[in-house]
C-alpha cells in the first residue's frame, strides 16, 4: 500500500506563492523618446572625406548620390535615445518606433535600414559630441524601412530592439544608438524628436515597481518558510 502525504502551504508560503506570480505577471512600459539633440544627420564624401553634422529639423535621412567623377555621396541619420531610467537586469523587452516621412531608391535596386551602434566611447546624448559618425561603418543588424522590390510606405515603423537595449544596458550605458543605412541611390527620412508626437522612441516593458517589492516580499517569505 502506498501512503501519500500532501504538504499543504501555511500562510507565509501562500503569500510568497501568490507575490511571486503577481511579480512575474505584472509589467509596466516605459516610453523613452529621442532628446531634440539626440538625432541629426552626418554626411561625407568617399572622394573628399567628411563634411560634418546637421542638427535641428523635423527630419533626418540617408541620401545617396552616385555620380562619377565628383566621388560618392552619402548621408545618414543617427538617433541617440536615453535608457538610463531602465534598472539593470529588469528589461523583458524593447521596441524602436519610428515614423517614415518614405523612402525611393533612383537607380535599379536599393533599400534603407536602422542599425544598432555599439561604440565603445561614452554616451552623452549628443550624437555631435560623442562623434557617433566615426563609427557608423561599424553597425550591425539590421531593421528594414524600405526596400525598392516591395516599396513600403510612409508612417510608423516598430522594431525589436530587446538584445541591443539589454547591451547597452550591460555595458552601464545611458543611451542606446542607431543609424539609418542605405544602399544605391536611396533617399529618405524619418521624423525628429523636433516634430512634436513623431519622434523616435522606445518602448521598454519591465517589472511594475510594486511587483519588485512583491516579488522581494516573496522571496523572504519562502526562505523563512523553508528554515
Amino acid at each position: 500500500m502506498k501512503i501519500i502525504l500532501f504538504r499543504t502551504l501555511n500562510f507565509t508560503g501562500w503569500i510568497g506563492a501568490l507575490s511571486l506570480l503577481l511579480a512575474v505577471s505584472a509589467q509596466a512600459a516605459l516610453t523613452l523618446p529621442a532628446l531634440p539633440n539626440g538625432d541629426c544627420q552626418y554626411s561625407w564624401n568617399s572622394k573628399y572625406g567628411p563634411s560634418g553634422y546637421t542638427a535641428g529639423g523635423n527630419s533626418i535621412g540617408v541620401y545617396l548620390y552616385f555620380g562619377a567623377p565628383y566621388g560618392n555621396d552619402y548621408t545618414v541619420g543617427i538617433l541617440e535615445i536615453p535608457i538610463s531610467s531602465i534598472i539593470p537586469g529588469s528589461l523583458t523587452a524593447a521596441s524602436l518606433n519610428v515614423y517614415s516621412n518614405g523612402f525611393g531608391t533612383g537607380y535599379y535596386y536599393g533599400s534603407a535600414d536602422i542599425r544598432w551602434i555599439a561604440p565603445t566611447i561614452p554616451l552623452t546624448g549628443n550624437p555631435v559630441t560623442d562623434d557617433v559618425g566615426s563609427l557608423i561603418n561599424s553597425s550591425a543588424g539590421g531593421y528594414e524601412l524600405w526596400d525598392s522590390s516591395r516599396g513600403q510606405g510612409a508612417g510608423w515603423f516598430s522594431f525589436d530592439v530587446t538584445a541591443n537595449v539589454q547591451a547597452d544596458l550591460d555595458a552601464g550605458r545611458g543611451f542606446s544608438t542607431f543609424v539609418l543605412n542605405g544602399s544605391r541611390e536611396t533617399s529618405g527620412s524619418i521624423r525628429t524628436a523636433e516634430y512634436t508626437g513623431f519622434g523616435a522612441y522606445i518602448v521598454a516593458t519591465v517589472p511594475e515597481p510594486s511587483s519588485t517589492a512583491l516579488l522581494g516580499l516573496g522571496g523572504l517569505a519562502l526562505l523563512r518558510r523553508r528554515r
